[in-house]
């Protein structure tokens, strides 16, 4: 039996799955922000489902192994630790996807934290409006 809500993927015998943001930033000033899947194990799919619904998230950090080959990057990420930050609320009143915040994963934690050529990471797909 599988339960989906959009964000969140409950799997029997597979897994437990949330939808989050990874952000990537790019040396001319834009982030990319992939979205991805990260297994989560049950005892934290289980405090996660209850901070949501007690408006209890924000600022909540929670383990869990990216499910998604990213990018240039592809396959090497499979399966890194991540670290996730609770869901904020956006300036409109709705709710914004859990971060990737960190991971103890080399490359992933190089993806994260340093600034990446737009070039390697989206090639000519987005190319930068012209300044006028």
């Amino acid at each position: 039996m599988t339960s989906h809500t959009g964000a969140i993927i409950v799997a029997e015998g597979v897994g437990n799955f949330l939808k989050v943001r990874l952000p990537i930033r790019l040396d001319d000033g834009r982030t990319v922000v992939c979205l991805a899947w990260v297994h989560l194990r049950a005892a934290v799919i289980d405090d996660f489902v209850r901070r949501v619904h007690n408006d209890n998230l924000a600022g909540h950090r929670f383990e869990g192994l990216l499910c998604n080959a990213i990018g240039p990057w592809g396959e090497d990420v499979l399966r890194a630790p991540v670290i996730l930050g609770g869901q904020r609320t956006n300036e409109d009143g709705s709710v914004r996807r859990s971060d990737v915040l960190e991971s103890s994963d080399p490359l992933l934690g190089k993806v994260l934290t340093e600034t990446w050529p737009a070039a390697f990471v989206i090639g000519d797909r987005f190319p930068r409006a012209p300044s006028s």
